[in-house]
């Protein structure tokens, strides 16, 4: 599949999220400042969406339950040995983003 063009930076609120699909793959879009990080947009607990959660930093909560991921690792924050929330490649060109969900940027840590 490779990189998709799936929305533009204004599409994404600055310290918020967008939820886009990806073929098959639900995906949140998370805005950091001048940083887009994907990831799969469904909380292992019930598949509840995360873009409808608050992102706190560079930490997005949940809405329905209060679980936390870090957008950038995918890992609840402090639990490095945990499975993550695939994360996927993004690639910003000017203001059109960019996202490779056959790339997944984490993995479990040993």
């Amino acid at each position: 599949m490779a990189f998709l063009e799936v929305a533009s930076l204004q599409d994404i609120p600055d310290g918020g999220g967008l939820a886009v699909r990806v073929g098959e793959t639900p995906v949140g879009l998370f805005r950091v400042g001048d940083r887009v990080y994907a990831m799969e947009d469904r909380c292992p607990h019930r598949d509840f969406p995360l873009t409808n959660g608050t992102l706190r930093g560079c930490v997005v909560v949940c809405a329905a339950h209060g679980w936390d991921f870090d957008v950038r690792t995918g890992f609840k924050p402090g639990d490095p040995d945990g499975f993550p929330i695939p994360c996927f490649a993004v690639r910003l060109e000017g203001d059109a983003v960019w996202v490779d969900v056959e790339t997944v940027t984490n993995a479990r840590r040993r």
